[in-house]
């Protein structure tokens, strides 16, 4: 699939609707969220776009918010906004793309047609993930009070979420470009 190819908003709504509300959801988290939360906090990033915490320093970071509850409810408001909407209308968005893509590509000599359902399953596995790790935060972050016991086990899982997160979100995006611009299958003739 190149390009050229690719069908308009009118023959494909879903797709480019999924797409540009993607768009528009990133933006308003940075924007309205992300960067805010980092003036308050001195620099800090969102925990759930910070690849290299670990569970002491989301410990720190929930000990910092007990303190500055105006980044406490930065960080709650974009899980229930934006971030409640981001992970399904994304995950939509590489799920349209892989299938559009997928029929006319190939991966390793052979039509990806073929591997739909396992190719399907990274964008999948990204939308669960991420709502797996906003539960998380919301748990873990105040107005929440965990037990200390379960405070640590929440940073822990956090910190692998959303490494597991972004690892899914990347690879399906490279899997996407792979499959749109790829060599493609040897025609028959």
């Amino acid at each position: 699939m190149i390009l050229g190819q690719l069908p308009g908003p009118i023959k494909a709504p879903l797709f480019w609707a999924s797409g540009v509300l993607s768009a528009a959801l990133l933006a308003w988290m940075n924007l309205s969220f992300a960067w805010p939360f980092a003036e308050v906090t001195g620099g800090r990033a969102m925990p759930d776009l910070d690849i290299e915490s670990t569970g002491q320093g989301l410990l720190a970071l929930k000990m910092m918010l007990e303190s500055k509850p105006e980044a406490a409810a930065l960080l709650r408001a974009m899980h229930l906004g934006p971030d409640l909407l981001l992970p399904a209308t994304l995950g939509l968005f590489l799920v349209l793309l892989i299938r559009r893509a997928a029929p006319d590509a190939s991966l390793y000599g052979r039509p990806a047609a073929r591997l739909l359902p396992a190719l399907l399953a990274l964008p999948i596995a990204y939308v669960v993930v991420d709502y797996a790790e906003n539960v998380v935060s919301l748990l873990l972050f105040p107005p929440s009070v965990p037990a200390p016991g379960n405070a640590d086990l929440l940073a822990e899982a956090h910190a692998w979420l959303t490494r597991l997160k972004f690892a899914a979100l990347v690879i399906s995006g490279i899997l996407a470009l792979r499959l749109a611009f790829g060599p493609k299958p040897a025609r028959d003739e």
